[in-house]
């Protein structure tokens, strides 16, 4: 048998003794937690069970995990696919910046009507207003 629980209480973990208001679990279920938790999952105390969720399914507020809904779940989806896709644009602003150094420096035409400069220019508002919405 396993131990689920806090003694100090804030950090959960397992443990093999047996302490006062800690879970008991059997070795099959603490191997199967520990193998969710490889494939990403985090292990939490919900509604007196130990259990291994994806991390956007529950949320901790005032030590208590919380299901989401759909709806904050998504929100929250979404606020990370925002966050992720800030960094990369920072990322491309950032070298098209670079770019645009060098266009201005050594003027020559990307195609027939258009300079480097001007190209580069537009992909960085492009990217700027891209930034403004998901910000």
């Amino acid at each position: 048998m396993k131990y689920y629980g806090t003694k100090n209480n804030k950090d959960y973990g397992f443990y093999e003794e047996n302490f006062e208001n800690s879970i008991e679990i059997s070795d099959a279920y603490w191997r199967e937690l520990l193998t969710q938790q490889n494939s990403g999952k985090i292990i939490i105390l919900f509604e007196n069970k130990v259990v291994a969720v994806n991390e956007n399914e529950y949320e901790l507020q005032n030590g208590v995990w919380k299901k989401l809904s759909s709806t904050e779940r998504q929100t929250r989806q979404l606020t990370i696919q925002n966050a992720v896709r800030s960094e990369e644009i920072l990322r491309e602003l950032d070298s098209l910046d670079r770019k645009r150094i060098r266009a201005i420096a050594e003027p020559s035409l990307k195609d027939e009507n258009t300079t480097w400069l001007e190209y580069y220019n537009t992909e960085i508002s492009k990217l700027r207003r891209e930034l403004a919405e998901i910000s």
